[in-house]
């Protein structure tokens, strides 16, 4: 068991300290209730010296990570608790979170902070009419100015992609719902390397822990802005099935503050997933494993870097090389981090596009076939219940307290609901469901254009579909008087929660090390098969992660002296969010 050093450590007024936050951001309306997702696009950076001059410098550095999500947090925290010394690249802000509050936007309100750079949303047919087109991109131009926001979409034929941008990356915007999935489901979907009674033991409860997971207290439950929680878990009971209350990333002590006053209304009131959580109650990785490895003096973090290529050397080093961006997405100058060792975690989106274009360029030419495929939505769905006569409050307040589950293997749905942030009285209550994909994708070099793009048959999710809106209609038939089911995703697919690309056992060896190249390592959401057996990825990615590094830090690197921390470990969130402490 790894030593955790900083456990139980609280602030001078006995709650849970912030450390760094992230982004704020609107994913407006409905959409806002899709925020998960896991990981941010490779960044990468570093701060220059005082009095250098140039545009362009070469460093060098023990351990390279792309990427600041939950993959690249975990990386290097056990890398700087082991006494390594690592540099964390980033193309997102940091976002911190103040007493006063305002870090995040509303997510009824999108203004700047909202979407990355030229990662925004559009409509999927309107690209298809010039006119209507230009218009639109001349009104994103002048409403939501560039900038270096929170959520980043990428727009396929057949699906949109969000992912988090910013030090912290997915767990950002996501709900902060840390389930974890069921064997049967996940003996289905995994590569057999992966054995589940071991991360059940072990993995599962360690990412739990260092996630600071907690379940939903019924103190909290029973507030008026809970009205349509109860409703969702009385209906969810009525038909037979289990309201399982869920672990979470939050912390409740926060909530209970904001439902006092002393604290801003954000969670209470819907704002707790897609834009952030300005009171601080929900503890996004940058918050919890970063912080700690931070405060080793053996990780830094470089904000505001984005990769542009990775090659190898003819002597093994790797060469990062990166953009030093401006907050609305100017190119400062260029950095080349000269390496032994690269861990790349830039999420479902972004370290496949990385990894497919350094092979099939020549940059890394023996990265093996595998490498781009397996890549999949996780089979999510956005779904609402409108309810004919019931209330449902407003607004309503999250995260998420139960989901349920069809309890099948290869055809196994869960649905949740979290609070929606409207200030009126809508009868909605906003769902969402995963599955297991009856299909992936992959990602391709494409040589006409220069650039990598997504091959995802739209079919492939027709089994998540049917399975996901088959319990939305049974919920749906139990709450007072009938509500009706509808598929918000239906239009067009859209994934929170990209998978795949790089998946273990296939891409990589059991432990994520990438076949064909030594110290080179794929740490992040690109690691799971395009699903994780129909629930949240978040902490199945920390687990999987845990254990690669268990053998990693065992077997590649050479005992190190260890870390001497900088920082006594005040202002640091306990692991358990301060709970243990408070019993």
């Amino acid at each position: 068991m790894v030593d955790d050093a900083f456990e139980g450590k609280r602030n001078e007024n006995g709650r849970p300290p912030v450390a760094h936050a992230v982004s704020r951001r609107c994913f407006a309306g409905l959409g806002g209730l899709a925020g998960v997702a896991m990981a941010a696009p490779a960044l990468v950076g570093r701060a220059w010296a005082d009095g250098v001059n140039g545009s362009e410098r070469e460093e060098r550095h023990r351990v390279v990570i792309i990427g600041a999500g939950v993959g690249g947090c975990v990386a290097a925290f056990r890398l700087a608790q082991a006494g390594i010394g690592n540099v964390v690249l980033e193309r997102g802000r940091r976002w911190p979170i103040t007493p006063s509050g305002g870090t995040f936007p509303r997510m009824l309100a999108p203004d700047a902070r909202t979407f990355w750079l030229d990662g925004r949303p559009s409509l999927p047919l309107a690209s298809d009419v010039p006119v209507v087109s230009q218009a639109l991109d001349a009104f994103n131009s002048l409403a939501l100015p560039r900038f270096t926001g929170l959520l980043d979409f990428t727009v396929d034929e057949n699906v949109i992609a969000v992912c988090g941008a910013g030090v912290g990356g997915g767990t950002l915007v996501y709900g902060g719902v840390l389930p974890q999935p069921a064997p049967g489901p996940f003996h289905h979907v995994f590569p057999s390397v992966l054995d589940y009674g071991e991360l059940d033991r072990t993995y599962y409860p360690r990412a739990r822990r260092r996630m600071a997971a907690a379940t939903f207290p019924d103190d909290v439950l029973r507030h008026q802005r809970y009205l349509s929680t109860r409703l969702w878990r009385s209906a969810v009971e009525r038909t037979g099935l289990p309201a399982e209350r869920v672990p979470g990333g939050f912390d409740y002590d926060v909530v209970r503050a904001e439902l006092a006053g002393r604290a801003r209304a954000s969670a209470s009131v819907g704002e707790w997933v897609a834009t952030g959580c300005d009171s601080g109650a929900k503890l996004s990785v940058d918050r919890t494993y970063l912080a700690r490895a931070e405060a080793t003096g053996n990780t830094q973090v470089r904000p505001l870097h984005r990769v542009t290529s990775l090659t190898q050397d003819r002597d093994g080093a790797y060469r990062v090389v990166a953009e030093q961006l401006t907050e609305t997405g100017g190119v400062v100058r260029r950095a080349v981090l000269v390496c032994d060792k690269v861990v790349v975690a830039a999420g479902g989106v972004h370290t496949p596009r990385l990894l497919v274009t350094a092979r099939d360029t020549g940059a890394l030419p023996r990265l093996n076939e595998s490498v781009g495929t397996g890549w999949g939505t996780n089979g999510d769905r956005l779904v609402l219940l409108k309810t004919l006569l019931a209330p449902t409050g407003a607004p309503q307040g999250g995260p998420v307290a139960f989901m349920v589950n069809d309890r099948g293997d290869a055809d196994r749905a869960t649905l949740m609901h979290g609070g929606l942030p409207f200030p009126v009285e809508t009868g909605l209550l906003g769902c969402f469901g995963m599955g297991i994909p009856s299909r992936t994708g992959a990602w391709v070099y494409d040589h006409a254009t220069g650039h990598p793009r997504l091959d995802w048959p739209r079919d492939a999710d027709t089994g998540p579909q049917r399975a996901v809106m088959a319990l939305a209609h049974q919920v749906a038939r139990r709450l007072p008087l009938g509500a009706v089911a509808i598929d918000a995703s239906a239009p067009y697919p859209l994934t929170v929660h990209p998978l795949g690309g790089a998946v273990i056992g296939k891409a990589t060896d059991a432990y994520g090390r990438l076949h064909g190249y030594h110290g080179l390592y794929c740490l992040d959401a690109s690691l799971m098969p395009g699903s994780t057996a129909a629930v949240n990825p978040a902490l199945t990615i920390a687990a999987v992660v845990e254990r690669c590094l268990d053998d990693i830090l065992k077997n590649d690197f050479a005992r190190p002296p260890r870390s001497r921390p900088n920082s006594s470990g005040r202002g640091l969130i306990p692991w358990d969010g301060g709970r243990s402490a408070r019993q």
